[in-house]
């Protein structure tokens, strides 16, 4: 939004390109999260290919961003094959 649409719009739209605005903030934070978490993945596992030393499977992430991921982690259940490949996928 342009300074001079910002003067002329309603409270209404305002507080709409607010929200749209930090609910896209907040996805471009989760992506960037989720790639350094990946990242990190990738670093951990050449590490154990040349010391043999078995890495935690700990997500270290998600633990310190429990609040921002908390919708992705609360979810019911295990997850089916479908899922899992669809998340699998998306992170490549």
């Amino acid at each position: 939004m342009k300074p001079h649409e910002f003067w002329n719009c309603t409270y209404k739209e305002a507080s709409e390109y607010v929200k749209a605005n930090s609910l896209q903030r907040e996805k471009d934070l989760k992506q960037e999260i989720v790639l350094f978490d990946a990242l990190g993945e990738k670093i951990i596992n050449a590490i154990f290919t040349f010391t043999r030393k078995k890495p935690k499977n700990i997500s270290l992430v998600h633990e310190t961003f429990k609040e921002l991921f908390k919708k992705e982690l609360e979810k019911d259940g295990p997850q089916s094959i479908e899922e899992q490949i669809r998340n699998l996928r998306s992170r490549e």
